[in-house]
């Protein structure tokens, strides 16, 4: 009973227009709600800001590109990166990079972060692996076979949620889908907004880059 009151709790806190969109959306406001103040501000020069710094001086000599969180979960501790649509208070999340200290396995990715339920759950939800890059904001050294969620319901404002994972296996590099699993780590992982275009040319050709897989989340 409890884990049924948790899911429905997390599908309303996180649903949005009627559809689940976790954090894409909400405000900064609201992502310091959950997460804590931002500690970091990095500009678009990529120079790095305190929080203090910032809101002393540096906003007005510079834009801010992301903001860095810090956080722990049951013990683990993650780095956070988020980009906003505008520098203005009440401006949304455009995407966000999250990054664990130790490299979480695919079936914990509940146990970590249940917000993302409401996403993986989604009955539009489209599990799959692609050969090729899945976010320019990845830093880590990525595997040649990347996967990925993507929610094909359209948002207000026209975009579809995509969660893309850089993973791996047990430090060995992943070159076929086949070797992907419940047991495959994670490195980092981004939650962005993909455009109908880029869903379209990825899905919806004769040998989509983005290949439908079992999802082991």
């Amino acid at each position: 009973m409890k884990r049924i009151i948790s899911a429905l709790i997390f599908t309303m806190f996180f649903t949005v227009g009627g559809v689940a969109s976790a954090n894409l959306g909400d405000t900064r406001g609201a992502m310091a709600q959950q997460y804590g103040e931002h500690r970091l501000v990095i500009d678009q020069d990529g120079q790095l800001w305190t929080k203090a710094n910032w809101e002393e001086k540096g906003h007005q000599k510079a834009k801010a590109a992301f903001y860095t969180y810090s956080f722990t979960r049951q013990g683990l501790h993650f780095s956070m990166e988020v980009g906003y649509e505008s520098e203005k208070p009440d401006a949304l999340v455009r995407f966000q990079r999250i990054s664990p200290d130790m490299p979480i396995k695919v079936k914990e990715v509940r146990q970590y972060f249940p917000e993302l339920a409401p996403l993986l759950d989604h009955p539009k939800a489209i599990t799959f692996a692609s050969y090729k890059t899945l976010s320019r904001y990845f830093q880590e050294l990525e595997s040649p076979t990347r996967m990925g969620v993507l929610v094909r319901e359209l948002q207000r404002d026209s975009y579809f949620p995509l969660l893309a994972f850089n993973i791996q296996n047990e430090g060995i590099l992943i070159k076929q889908d086949e070797e992907i699993s419940r047991e495959t780590y994670i490195r980092e992982f981004t939650l962005e907004k993909a455009s109908r275009t880029l869903v379209h040319d990825k899905l919806d050709v004769g040998s989509p880059e983005w290949r439908p897989m079992k999802s082991y989340f």
